[in-house]
């Protein structure tokens, strides 16, 4: 079921063809099992000639989880083919695109668990704004939590800002200012990334099940910060840091 399931997933990404939920077809899926998919997913994805690059918080704060139904957080894996370096989102590659800010982490030391927020400060060489565009392979983009992990979380696409260094930095208060074509659509701060973003990335270590690990070099995005703005064709989104900059996007 592990690998059936996760060449479903993929055919579905690259086929940009809608399915049923896993746990519609197996109501009996564990998390163990999920996660299982997801690495699968990924492997598949290695083996196809990308390259781990990173990984990613799912559902870290309140926000994202009401608008999801999702009761807690999760993680993926991010690899070189989801990053976007000139900010233009394909839509004709994607299902359901959605776009959320988030705080970026660029390690500069590997991550062996267990490790705390502060552990991670001291690994972290820069900081950068982020976008991740999530795109769910499940109809109507509902699924259920266990889905969603089998499904990398709904990874998709990264949009990286410049990196600022991390010292002397309040990631806690940090805000950010998110607009969708030139209208106001939300704000928040850091600490909708379960109270502190490298809290987040902490999480992730410690709860990580696979054989990969975060390491130096690498790149964790620590979950959305605000619910998510669906991409339609032409929308200009752009989300202003304090202190780290913006970083925006074109839907095209």
């Amino acid at each position: 079921m592990i690998v059936a399931a996760a060449e479903k997933l993929q055919a579905a990404r690259l086929d940009r063809r809608e399915m049923e939920t896993l746990t519609g077809r197996h109501p009996g899926m564990t998390q163990v099992e999920a996660y299982a998919i997801q690495t699968a997913g990924i492997g598949l994805r290695l083996s196809g000639g990308e390259v781990l690059v990173g990984g990613k918080l799912g559902f870290t704060s309140k926000a994202m989880q009401r608008a999801m139904g999702v009761p807690s957080p999760n993680y993926g894996w991010m690899t070189d083919a989801m990053l976007i370096h000139d900010g233009v989102v394909p839509l004709d590659e994607l299902i359901h695109p959605k776009v959320e800010p988030e705080i970026a982490f660029l390690l500069d030391a590997d991550l062996v668990p267990p490790v705390s927020p502060s552990d991670v400060l001291a690994s972290t060489v820069a900081v950068m704004p982020c976008l991740e565009v999530v795109d769910s392979r499940y109809v109507d983009f509902r699924f259920g939590p266990l889905d969603n992990i089998a499904d990398n979380s709904s990874a998709a696409l990264v949009i990286l800002g410049d990196p600022h260094p991390v010292a002397g930095l309040d990631l806690v208060r940090l805000g950010v200012v998110v607009e969708a074509d030139g209208a106001l659509h939300a704000t928040a701060t850091g600490a909708a990334a379960l109270d502190h973003p490298a809290a987040a990335v902490a999480w992730m270590v410690n709860n990580n099940t696979t054989s990969w690990t975060l390491s130096a070099g690498h790149i964790v995005i620590s979950g959305g910060l605000t619910g998510p703005v669906d991409l339609r064709r032409g929308t200009v989104l752009t989300a202003s840091f304090d202190r780290i900059g913006s970083v925006g996007l074109r839907a095209a």
